[in-house]
């Protein structure tokens, strides 16, 4: 029992010093959507949402909700055999920016299949003018591709198939990972701006129906103030405390 609370203390050091809150479910009852789709939240605790309609682009968030460093959690899943097009996210989304010709935010789109000028594959996008429906399609003008899924790049995804995914949003990291595999991790800096703009984050679709995004939780993520030691420091100064304890415990 000793042992095990040492283990804990030390876990639960790390975490407090880390400035990670715990996940908690999000209620999207409140949530509106933009474009062109048709969105029902489902859920005793309105935590799923269900996107029905194969239409223009679409997205699903909370107006006016600036949620930069935030981590969010969850499950997706394409529930039909008719369509091969867009399922994603939107990050540093602001009300009404959808197809703006002076948009400013971040998409992560999955297409299964090749079509035309449509790359099958996970990307991490820059929208600066949504203003053409074929922006979206292509990823040129007003979307500018960063960059593409490390394993995903070039797979789409498999219709009924349930996939994880958890996603960080600070000023300085855009991460993705699906099914606990790091897909995207693209700094500000790689990104060539100086960090990612504050905003709604949000679920996309695009000519795709029948799409679920279920059991979605949030995380708070603390910036990191001045003086606290970097990851390494910490992970080192983790292990240590975790030496000294088992060293006394052998004793």
């Amino acid at each position: 029992m000793k042992h095990c609370f040492l283990k804990t203390a030390i876990t639960a050091s790390l975490l407090t010093i880390c400035g990670v809150t715990n996940a908690a479910l999000i209620d999207l009852s409140s949530w509106q959507h933009d474009g062109d789709g048709i969105w029902a939240t489902q859920g005793v605790n309105n935590d799923s949402v269900f996107q029905s309609k194969n239409g223009q682009p679409t997205v699903f968030f909370e107006a006016g909700n600036n949620a930069r460093d935030t981590a969010i959690s969850g499950e997706i899943t394409v529930q039909t055999n008719g369509d091969d097009d867009f399922v994603g996210f939107v990050l540093g989304y602001q009300d009404d920016e959808l197809m703006s010709n002076s948009a400013d935010y971040w998409l992560i789109d999955w297409k299964q299949g090749n079509q035309g000028t449509a790359s099958r594959g996970l990307a991490l996008s820059h929208v600066t003018d949504g203003s053409v429906a074929d922006y979206f399609w292509g990823h040129y003008n007003g979307v500018s591709e960063i960059a593409r899924g490390l394993n995903l790049g070039d797979t789409g995804w498999v219709n009924f198939t349930t996939y994880s995914f958890d996603i960080i949003h600070t000023a300085a990291l855009i991460q993705v990972e699906v099914n606990g595999n790091v897909e995207l991790s693209v700094t500000a800096a790689q990104a060539g701006i100086s960090e990612f703009n504050d905003g709604a984050y949000g679920f996309y679709n695009y000519s795709q129906s029948n799409v679920l995004y279920a059991g979605l939780e949030e995380r708070v993520i603390d910036p990191q103030p001045p003086g606290i030691p970097e990851p390494t420091t910490l992970a080192i100064f983790g292990l240590g405390l975790f030496a000294l304890a088992s060293r006394k415990l052998k004793k």
